[in-house]
């Protein structure tokens, strides 16, 4: 059995170069089961995830951090964001910065804009912490904590028609505006924000999943080199193995860097035919007059009951919803148009890199096997003669034990002669 756990150490030239030929062989055939295709031969409680789950899981990190990025929430109204919020009973529309949403009574919250008026309870005093901005909910009311020390009760906007504020958009077509008839969204600012959303926001996640992919490729090469039994013998070949896996994933991971990088830059220059872009924007030309005038509407009673509707009172309603429409800028229109073809271009682009990036990466994985079994063809046999030779005290001890074996071998005949 000990004899056995050492394995075969061969001696000529054509024994080494067959056993260095079927080690390659049992690489190129076994590291794609092993790292991407699932084969199992059998069930065990290991809680270590296969090279392949290892991937999906940084591919599922990767889509998540592409998903809550800018580009792919251009219109989302969040905290910490500009938004514009249309006050009723001021008839008007406050701009300011998103501090607190209430997703459950559908209300939102912009932190310059509170009641001066009204006065902190000691329960309210109570939860005070001391610091700018601390938000602090008591009953169906917000308040704030100011820099000044003083706590304000904040205004309750309709998170229905809460906008975010295109502002940004509004300065960058300013200051970036050709001399023709401005009334018109310059494509070449719309251009140069996707473009700089995609350098500032997702190129680095890509370049990470293809740093983590090269990862768990180079680690399954060097445990699935570890576990070959017929190189566990030979230390130095076992150290040339895991090198020139290295060296193949290092080589695969430069090309897909190329390739991952060729893919971003193209997609700086926003380009689609896609048919949800041109649904999208249409959508969302409507949809903020459209949910303005629905919050006008008189709410339907809940024990079924008719309402009374003024038709005098609501045209007039409807009117003076139109009437401060019109009374915007031409820049705050194009502004609010190009963040809804931001918005919707930002939904399509996502799409192609959660789905292209992971298939760009996948390929280190896909293609170590061939080019390792590649690399491996170029070895020379100098080489194979050096590295498939067992350390000295691996030989003396199956020296040792070949003699200890001979001799039993020869007590055992010769007993077998004395009966």
């Amino acid at each position: 059995e000990l004899l056995t756990s050492l394995g075969a150490i061969p001696s000529s030239l054509s024994d080494k170069k067959a056993l260095f030929r079927g080690i390659k062989e049992e690489i190129w055939s076994g590291m794609g089961s092993q790292t991407l295709d699932g084969h199992i031969c059998s069930l065990h409680n290991d809680t270590e995830m296969r090279p392949s789950a290892r991937f999906l899981d940084a591919s599922t990190r990767y889509q998540t951090t592409l998903s809550e990025s800018k580009l792919a929430n251009i219109s989302e109204v969040v905290v910490g964001r500009k938004a514009i919020a249309y006050a009723k009973d001021k008839e008007k529309y406050d701009h300011g910065t998103v501090c607190f949403i209430d997703q459950s009574e559908g209300k939102v919250y912009l932190e310059e804009f509170a009641y001066e008026e009204a006065t902190p309870g000691s329960s309210i005093t109570a939860m005070k912490q001391g610091i700018p901005g601390n938000i602090i909910q008591y009953s169906n009311e917000i308040w704030i904590e100011k820099s000044d020390r003083s706590v304000k009760k904040l205004y309750a906007y309709d998170l229905e028609t809460t906008r975010s504020d295109p502002a940004w958009i509004s300065e960058l077509i300013k200051h970036n505006r050709p001399y023709k008839l401005p009334i018109f969204i310059n494509t070449h600012v719309f251009e140069a924000i996707v473009a700089d959303l995609i350098e500032r926001e997702w190129t680095k996640p890509s370049m990470e999943l293809l740093g983590s992919t090269s990862k768990v490729m180079e680690a399954a090469a060097e445990a699935f080199i570890k576990e070959l039994k017929e190189a566990s013998p030979f230390h130095h070949l076992q150290t040339y193995l895991i090198t020139k896996a290295a060296e193949v994933v290092d080589a695969l991971t430069r090309e897909t860097k190329r390739r991952v990088l060729e893919f971003v830059d193209r997609e700086k220059m926003p380009y689609t035919q896609n048919h949800y872009l041109f649904e999208n924007v249409c959508k969302l030309r409507s949809q903020r007059l459209m949910d303005e005038v629905t919050q006008a509407l008189p709410a339907d009673a809940d024990n079924g009951v008719n309402v009374n509707v003024n038709p005098k009172t609501l045209r007039a309603t409807v009117k003076n919803i139109f009437q401060r429409n019109q009374e915007r800028s031409v820049d705050e229109h194009m502004a609010e148009e190009m963040q809804h073809a931001l918005n919707a271009y930002g939904k399509v682009a996502l799409k192609r890199f959660i789905d292209t990036v992971p298939m760009i990466c996948v390929e280190v994985m896909q293609n170590f096997a061939n080019k390792m079994n590649h690399i491996l063809s170029d070895t020379s046999d100098d080489e194979i003669e050096r590295f498939v030779t067992a350390p000295s005290n691996t030989v003396a001890k199956m020296n040792k034990l070949k003699r200890k074996a001979d001799t039993l071998e020869k007590g055992i005949v010769a007993l077998g002669e004395l009966y």
